[in-house]
């Protein structure tokens, strides 16, 4: 998934306060969160899927689309 797909996926959208995004990691603030990651990613110079943010960004969306269904 390129970051742009995860941009229109995830921004702009209102989310749940707590979300688990793994057992140690819950985000709190989702606005806060999603704005720091895709400023993390877009500095990243190396190989976006080693990316830690990406990471992150990625394990956010699946979390979301669990707690949807």
């Amino acid at each position: 998934m390129t970051i742009d797909e995860l941009k229109q996926a995830l921004l702009g959208r209102s989310f749940p306060k707590d979300v688990v995004i793994s057992p140690d990691q819950v985000v709190f603030d989702a606005e806060l969160f999603l704005r720091t990651q895709f400023i993390m990613v877009d500095a990243w110079k190396k190989d976006l899927e080693k990316c830690p943010a990406y990471i992150r960004l990625l394990r956010f969306k699946d979390a979301i689309a669990n707690l949807e269904q």
